[in-house]
This record gives C-alpha cells, structure tokens and sequence, in this order.
C-alpha cells in the first residue's frame, strides 16, 4: 500500500511539473504562420519566425516584403498580416501571449520600414503583443 501511494504521488508531481512546463510545438506553430502570411496577397517576400522557450520567451518576428509602393500601403498590408497572424495564432494549442515584432517594407525601397507598433500600438511596453492583436482586430 505505501508503494502505490507513493507512485501515485510521484505520478501526480510529474504530471504537475510537465503542464508547468508545457510548450507550444514550435515548428507547427510556425508552419501555420508561415502559410498564413505567405498565402495573402500582400506578401511578397521573408518569413515569418516563431520562438517558444523558457530561456528566451515567446516571441513572433520576421522581416516582410509586402505590397505597396509608398508608407501608408505598406502599413496596410502589414495590418492585414497582423491580423492573419493573430487569428492563426489562437488557433494553435499551447500557445502563451506572445510579442509581435514584425518589419515590413515595399519591394523597391527596403529603406520604408513600417513597425507592427506603428499598425498596433503596445498596450504597455514598447511591444506589441498577441493579446494586443486580439483587442485591435476584436478577436
């Protein structure tokens, strides 16, 4: 009896200690972003990258060719991807809030650069973040 007793509260303190440290699983996640955002018509080049990690934290990045030939297109294809990506996201299982860090630019002149903060601005902090997404595009 004290055998079983012990197991069972050996098990329940692993179990406790895997949901603790539960992690989304990166490479679906990024895929599903991936996609997303390459599948719009306002993507034209770059990736989007996903990072998940205890050490590092959460975090959504990527450098965006987008279509537009002045500032404000840009700023508008980039809030369509911001929206894409804030809706693929709660998608996901296991996903924590993350921050959003994305940078894009038209194809003929990378020295435009438009910020997801310029889109979406922080609700506090200098980043923006997936529940910040959520609150703009009413998710």
């Amino acid at each position: 009896m004290r055998t079983s007793r012990r197991a069972i509260l050996l098990g329940g303190l692993a179990l406790s200690v895997t949901a603790c440290g539960r992690r989304s699983d990166v490479p679906a996640v990024q895929a599903a972003l991936r996609s997303a955002v390459e599948a719009l018509p306002e993507h034209v080049a770059g990736l989007v990258q996903y990072q998940d990690s205890t050490s590092a934290g959460t975090t959504i990045s990527g450098v965006l060719t987008l279509r537009g030939s002045d500032r404000g297109a840009v700023a508008a294809s980039l809030e369509r991807v911001l929206e894409t990506v804030a809706r693929t996201y709660r998608d996901q299982a296991d996903v924590p809030t993350a921050f959003v860090r994305v940078e894009a630019h038209p194809a003929d002149d990378s020295a435009t650069r438009v910020l997801t903060t310029e889109v979406v601005a922080p609700s506090e902090g200098a980043n923006t973040t997936t529940d910040d997404l959520d609150a703009h595009f009413d998710l």
